[in-house]
Parts: structure tokens; C-alpha cells; sequence
């Protein structure tokens, strides 16, 4: 028993540290160095500086097959020292892995709650597009896929030879007004800060093609001249301004109705309750707690009623406790099993009595008994057995079971069943106003969360409008004083004659297992004798009864079924898009 509870522990404590051992990294400062070889070669050197908090051992660097034809030559250092390319996962080594879509660089280390620079580098070839007069390079620095943002981000673009800055032309692409481009002889120089992780930043320069040697490169594009650049950015730019303004209309647009749609749900829930969901007054019952049941209702129906409408395992033990102190069923309390899983605490094996089923019995506990006959002749005699919740038979029939007494808790005329209209009204109003909070959110930003929020908890609320009839809101009044005063029944005193009945309603609505023992053990001067029952030798105190009727009140709680467990470069698109992460 003992190692079994040790075992159980370390998995508890275990758990626990892996719940509170959470990790993260940034990668707040990007510093990209490109060079322009006379051959139209372009070097590029990445140096991420990342931020671990926690432990980490692997960081990946995914580049699109986009604007170059290859890229070879490739290095990842740290503090000058090369890591090895090795398919080790070693720390200090690092893979390739190339498809269709992307090349994928993953180096191997070892860091913890410190900084770390990592320097990627790589060659591209054909990432320029070459034309007659202009040239450009035109590159996407960081991809809006990635998974962090980027506080600094300093880009340097040197050329082959040194050309002035007026024979230089460059335009940033990404959020604007957080790009600083900067042009001398022969370089570009950019300045961005608080690039968030779904924002990009792209760069294109454009500088004459003579700088280039004419014998190792020669011309891509013929149509391509500055003109041409100029006319697609001014384009771009055009667009860019267009959407920003759409944008700024769509967000005070959707700011407004956004306040729409918070008193639109809030007013739609408020009249519908009203209309349909306003509760009877209960001013005229009396709320004093009682230990004598208010009448003769089944255990397992009451206890639908007091469960809001429930039909968990504990109506199906209640249902079963009931039918056996009605003289149907014999309960006996065995050893408890052996084996690693099991514990010390008793079994409890029914067998059917001779008494034949009388005509006021209930369909659904007509059910239960011709149930538990059938299962006895399979071979089954303990309960946790016959209602074992991982057979599918037995599955199925709970399934029916449950909605035969479902069927019969409606008959009573408990709940208005006009409210559902009202209930089902709210879910499709509300639906409706929680699919239209989307584009608020989307375009008003975090104050479209309000929306939401109002909308899905009125949605949520909406069984809240079924309510019950004059007649039920009288039963559940009564029967809620009789359950407060089984939950302090330890300061009542109750005949012993009655325990095993107010342990089965304790039982049927929910009580804990503390409230179900102080149930039986209310009269401490004289073990209880239950005629239906027959305890072990060894329960021979009020205790011992109380903690064997309490455990096997639990055998439903815990057996029963219905419990829970590319190509080269071209003119108008930019090439790159790498995305970092780390692991």
C-alpha cells in the first residue's frame, strides 16, 4: 500500500514542477550585414541575440526558397567559434535540412536563464535582379510568420564599389514610420525597432548596374529600370496609405458597434429572463432546514431537481440503495481486492431477492432490476463490476437508462418548459453577437475583447433562463431545506430506523462523503442495523458503519458508467523571410 502511495506522489510532485517549470526566449536584437560581390554574389551574416529564460538546447533558422537560385557556404558561429556540421544533435554541431518550400538550419547548445549571440551566415546565388542601367537587391529581413518580435533590428548593405549616395535609391517595406533608411558612398544603412512578430520588414536597393563586372554577371532582367521601381513602390505606397486609412475606418467603425453589441447582448439577455426565466417568488415557503423528507418522491428524481437537471451516477446508486431497502436486492460487503491498484477499502458484491416487481415501480427502476439479474447470470456479482463504466453494453444502457428518467423528472411538471424557448431564443441571439465580436476584435483591437467576453458569458448563461414551474419552485424550496439539513446532520438527531433512507437521498443530491458519514453516525450510541445490508465482521462501530455506507455510496462516484476521467530573384517581390526559434 505504501509504495503504491509513494509512486502516486512522486507522479503529483512530478507533475507540479513540470506545471511551474514553464520557459521562454526572445530574440530582441537582429543585426543583419549583407555584401554585394562585383559577381552579383551576395553575402549574408545574421547575428540573433536571443534571451533564455530556463533551459534550452536547440535553436532552428527556416529560410524560404525564394528570391535566389542557391544558397551555399553555410556557417553558424558563436563568441568566433564554428559550430560543426554534424546530424549528431551534439551541442556545438548543427544540420541542414532542405524541401520544396524552405531550407532548415538547427544547432545544437547548451543555455540557461542567460544571453547568447548566434552568428548564421550563408551565400546566396542569383538574388539580385540585374538590369540594363539599375540593379537591385530586394529582401524580406524578418518573416511576419515568426514566432517572436523584434525590438532592434539594424540592417547594412555594402556594395562592391563606392558610389554616392544619390546614385542610391532604397525603400523599406513593414510598419510604417519604424524604418530609418540611410544612404552613403556605397551602403545602405536601416534602422527599425518594435517589429512585432506578425509584421515584416522588408528592404529594396537599388543601385547602378555598373558596379557590377560585366563579365562574370551579366543582365536578368532587360524591362528593369529605376523608373520602374520608382512607379511599383509609389504603387505600393499608394496601396499601403489606402489600407491604413480603411483600416483606421474599420476600427472606429468597429469600436461603435462593438459598444452595440455589448448592450445588444446585455438588453437581449435581460428580456428574454425577464419574459421567460424570471423566477417565482418563494417568499411565502419557509427556509428552515428540516431532517424529515417533505413526501415520498424518488430519491434519484428529487435528486434531478436539485442537480439542476443532472443525471449523473450517484441517481443510478441512489436508484439501486432505494430498491434494495424496498426489499429487491440483498448488498454485502466483501474484503477488498488485492493487487498494486487496489486499495484497503471494502467491496460490495447484490444479489437478487425473491420478490417479485410491483406494478407502482418506475420504468427506469424496472430497468435497474431486470439490469442487474441479467448481470448476475453473466457472472457478475460485485457492483462495481455490473455497472462497470468501461463495458459498452453497459454504457448502452445507461444511455437509455438515463433518458427513461429524464423522461419521467419532465412529467412531474417541475421546470416551465415554455423557458426553453426563452433559453434557446439567447443562444441564438447570442451566437449570432459572439460571431460578430470577431471583427471587432480583429479590426478595433483589444477593446473588441469586451465584446466578447459580454457575449459569450451571455451565452453561456442562458440555461440560466430555464426556470421552474410554481408547483417545482414549491418542491425544490422543500426539498433544498430537507438536503441542508442532512449536509448538518451531525447536529439533529435522527431515528435509527430512518438512517439508511436519509443516507439515500444524501446520497441522490450530491452530499460529500464527510456529509454522507455524519449521515449514519448521528446516533453514536448504537450501531445501526440495515435489514438490506450485511456488513463484514469487522464494522462493528458507528464509525466503521458510517465509513463502509460512505464508501459504498462512492462505488457509483467512481464505477459507474457516465463518470468522468526557388527561383532566382525577380523585380517585384522580395526574396528571404527567415524565421528563428529555439526550443
Amino acid at each position: 500500500m505504501w509504495i503504491r502511495t509513494l509512486i502516486l506522489s512522486i507522479i503529483l510532485i512530478g507533475s507540479s514542477f513540470l506545471s511551474t517549470s514553464a520557459k521562454s526566449y526572445e530574440i530582441p536584437d537582429v543585426r543583419v550585414e549583407i555584401t554585394i560581390d562585383a559577381d552579383g554574389t551576395v553575402h549574408v551574416t545574421e547575428h540573433l541575440t536571443y534571451v533564455f529564460d530556463g533551459s534550452f538546447s536547440w535553436a532552428e533558422y527556416e529560410i524560404p526558397r525564394q528570391g535566389f537560385s542557391a544558397l551555399t557556404n553555410i556557417q553558424i558561429q558563436e563568441n568566433g567559434k564554428s559550430y560543426i556540421n554534424e546530424n549528431t544533435e551534439s551541442s556545438g554541431t548543427f544540420s541542414v535540412a532542405e524541401n520544396k518550400e524552405a531550407i532548415k538550419l538547427t544547432w545544437y547548445y547548451s543555455a540557461e536563464d542567460e544571453k547568447r549571440t548566434f552568428t548564421v551566415s550563408y551565400t546566396l546565388q542569383e538574388a539580385l535582379t540585374v538590369g540594363p542601367k539599375w540593379s537591385q537587391f530586394f529582401w524580406n529581413y524578418l518573416s511576419n510568420e515568426r514566432d517572436k518580435s523584434t525590438s532592434q533590428l539594424k540592417i547594412s548593405i555594402q556594395l562592391p564599389e563606392s558610389v554616392s549616395g544619390d546614385s542610391l535609391y532604397g525603400w523599406t517595406r513593414g510598419p510604417k514610420g519604424q524604418f530609418d533608411l540611410q544612404k552613403s558612398a556605397g551602403m545602405f544603412t536601416i534602422n527599425a525597432s518594435n517589429i512585432d512578430d506578425d509584421e515584416f520588414a522588408k528592404v529594396r536597393a537599388i543601385f547602378p548596374t555598373a558596379v557590377l563586372n560585366k563579365s562574370p554577371i551579366s543582365v536578368t532582367d532587360e524591362d528593369f529600370s529605376l523608373s520602374q521601381a520608382q512607379k511599383e513602390e509609389q504603387t505600393y505606397q499608394e496601396k499601403r496609405d489606402q489600407q491604413i486609412k480603411r483600416q483606421e475606418y474599420l476600427s472606429d467603425l468597429w469600436e461603435t458597434l462593438n459598444y452595440m453589441i455589448i448592450l445588444f447582448s446585455i438588453a437581449g439577455f435581460y428580456f428574454l429572463y425577464r419574459k421567460y426565466g424570471k423566477r417565482h417568488s418563494t417568499s411565502r415557503f419557509s427556509s428552515k432546514e428540516t431532517i424529515m423528507a417533505p413526501g415520498e418522491i424518488r430519491p434519484a428524481a428529487i435528486g434531478w431537481l436539485l442537480q439542476g437537471q443532472n443525471i449523473t451516477s450517484n441517481l443510478l446508486m441512489a436508484t439501486v440503495l432505494d430498491l434494495a431497502r424496498e426489499g429487491y436486492f440483498k448488498i454485502q460487503e466483501e474484503p477488498p481486492e488485492e493487487g498494486f491498484l487496489a486499495d484497503d477499502k471494502p467491496t460490495f458484491s447484490i444479489e437478487r431477492t425473491e420478490k417479485q416487481l410491483d406494478e407502482n415501480l418506475q420504468e427506469w427502476e424496472n430497468q435497474i432490476i431486470t439490469f442487474v439479474e441479467q448481470r448476475l447470470k453473466d457472472g457478475h456479482q460485485k457492483l462495481h463490476n455490473i455497472f462497470g463504466g468501461t463495458n459498452s453494453e453497459v454504457s448502452s444502457w445507461f444511455t437509455k437508462w438515463r433518458k427513461n428518467l429524464k423522461e419521467y423528472a419532465f412529467d412531474q411538471n417541475w421546470v416551465d418548459e415554455k423557458s426553453y424557448t426563452g433559453c434557446y431564443w439567447n443562444i441564438a441571439v447570442q451566437s449570432l453577437l459572439v460571431i460578430a465580436s470577431i471583427p471587432a476584435l480583429i479590426y478595433a483591437g483589444p477593446v473588441g475583447l469586451m465584446s466578447l467576453f459580454v457575449s459569450a458569458f451571455a451565452l453561456i448563461f442562458s440555461f440560466l433562463i430555464i426556470r421552474r414551474t410554481p408547483e417545482g419552485e414549491e418542491v425544490y424550496h422543500q426539498w433544498s431545506n430537507y438536503k441542508e439539513g442532512l449536509k448538518n446532520a451531525k447536529e439533529h438527531s435522527i431515528s435509527s430506523d430512518k438512517l439508511d433512507k436519509h443516507f439515500i437521498y444524501g446520497l441522490a443530491f450530491g452530499l460529500g462523503e464527510k456529509e454522507l458519514e455524519s449521515i449514519i453516525a448521528t446516533n453514536a450510541n448504537a450501531v445501526p442495523v440495515i435489514a438490506w445490508i450485511a456488513f463484514s465482521s469487522n464494522t462493528s462501530s458507528v464509525a466503521s458503519v458510517a465509513s463502509s455506507f460512505s464508501t459504498l455510496g462512492a462505488t457509483g462516484a467512481t464505477s459507474f458508467p457516465g463518470t468522468a476521467g526557388g527561383a532566382g530573384a525577380s523585380a517585384g517581390a522580395a526574396g528571404g523571410g527567415a524565421s528563428a526559434s529555439a526550443g
